[in-house]
């Protein structure tokens, strides 16, 4: 019997709703997912429990229409949470075993992912998820399996991912609201890592941009590790606010500047126009112009804002020099003109778009790093709840 999961991203900008299927050859085939623009969540948040409800059931609504018109139907009964925003925190755990007979056996590794996991989280918090990073024995780290190896003492280092509960709490009412429960929740920017990432990429050092409307997400691997992730309070929408405040447009002729003309690097290409004409038909904006040198600027300034507090906080831990694969762009925001090359530029190492691996389904995607959170939920999901039955995550399937 093939497996089915469904996953839920409600981001600043987009509500994403997406089906995923596990293949025989072990890959996923993404058999539906839609997306539609985003109302009542501010910078990963929401502001506006309604208004969620709403962009929900029309996101739930525009599903069954593609599955419609692929001949099928699918009638949700829950799916998987992706989460973003600065509430969800990362911090590193330490759990320890003493080893009773100087050799490690599978008993004090059991004992120390016990220990692990025996931590007290302050109140209004949630664990999202624990990320193993390696062992040390006796103050000898960089261990990946320590059995049968002798010492005193074993210690299992971890990266602990929570959020806010109240956050968590606020989207699960929402989808309650149109009969879809919620699962587990899922940090986006470790699945869109799971999605574009080479073993080789993780294992030589890459850190995975996660570039959203309302904030953007980090993760550090190194050695086949994750060694560090979190969430920066500045996105897509700050861009938008600059452009708007300084050239004092509406929000929507903002964000088509920023799309359609703007560029992450203060300088003009060569052969572009000057000036760029102001989106709109009203006869009061159809003539007016901007400079486009000034509209370069504006957007640079943010995103080096960005990427320098970015930069800063891989220094403080060692890793700038550390990221041999580069980084790799994801998200709503990662097409953004030029912005490889400032990201080169800021943290000094190459820069791509990343792209979903080991993902059917999205040939026809135009922008499928958009969907890189997506896919890894999917791909997250069916690797570690594969003994589900396909009933556990659907009320009925109909031909």
């Amino acid at each position: 019997m093939s497996s089915l999961n469904a996953v839920l991203e409600l981001g600043t900008s987009n509500t994403v709703l997406a089906i995923g299927e596990m293949q025989q050859d072990g890959r996923v085939k993404i058999i539906t997912h839609c997306r539609i623009p985003s109302v009542g969540v501010r910078k990963s948040k929401i502001i506006n429990l309604e208004q969620v409800k709403k962009s929900i059931g029309s996101v739930l609504r525009e599903s069954e229409k593609l599955q419609l018109k692929a001949g099928s139907k699918i009638t949700l009964g829950n799916a998987f949470l992706i989460m973003s925003g600065t509430h969800v925190r990362t911090s590193p755990l330490v759990g320890t075993a003493t080893i009773a007979r100087q050799k490690v056996t599978d008993a004090e590794i059991t004992e120390a992912q016990r220990s692990l996991r025996s931590f007290g989280l302050p109140p209004g918090r949630e664990v999202i998820d624990i990320y193993e990073q390696g062992y040390d024995l006796d103050g000898i780290g960089g261990i990946d399996d320590p059995k049968g190896m002798s010492g005193s003492v074993l210690k299992v280092h971890a990266l602990l991912v929570d959020a806010d509960a109240d956050r968590i709490n606020d989207a699960r009412s929402a989808a309650d609201s149109e009969n879809l429960e919620l699962r587990d929740p899922l940090f986006s920017v470790m699945c869109a890592a799971d999605a574009v990432l080479e073993e080789r990429d993780r294992i030589d050092g890459s850190i995975v941009i996660d570039c959203g409307g309302g904030t953007t997400g980090y993760a550090v691997f190194l050695n086949g590790q994750v060694v560090t992730a979190g969430t920066i309070g500045v996105g897509g929408d700050h861009i938008t606010n600059d452009i708007a405040y300084a050239f004092q447009t509406t929000q929507s002729q903002a964000e088509a500047l920023k799309i359609e003309e703007a560029s992450a690097l203060p300088t003009v290409m060569q052969g572009a126009s000057a000036r760029v004409k102001m989106p709109g038909d009203s006869p009061l904006v159809e003539s007016r112009t901007i400079s486009r040198k000034a509209l370069n600027t504006v957007t640079n300034a943010r995103l080096r804002e960005l990427l320098t507090i970015l930069r800063e906080k891989l220094s403080d831990l060692d890793l700038l020099h550390r990221l041999h694969a580069g980084a790799i762009l994801v998200g709503g925001g990662a097409k953004m003109r030029d912005l490889p090359q400032l990201v080169t530029q800021t943290l000094g190492t190459v820069t791509r778009i990343g792209v979903p691996l080991y993902v059917d389904g999205l040939e026809n995607e135009p922008d499928p790093e958009r969907l890189a959170a997506v896919a890894g939920a999917l791909m997250y999901v069916q690797r570690n709840y594969e003994e589900k039955s396909i009933f556990d995550f659907f009320k009925g399937i109909f031909k």
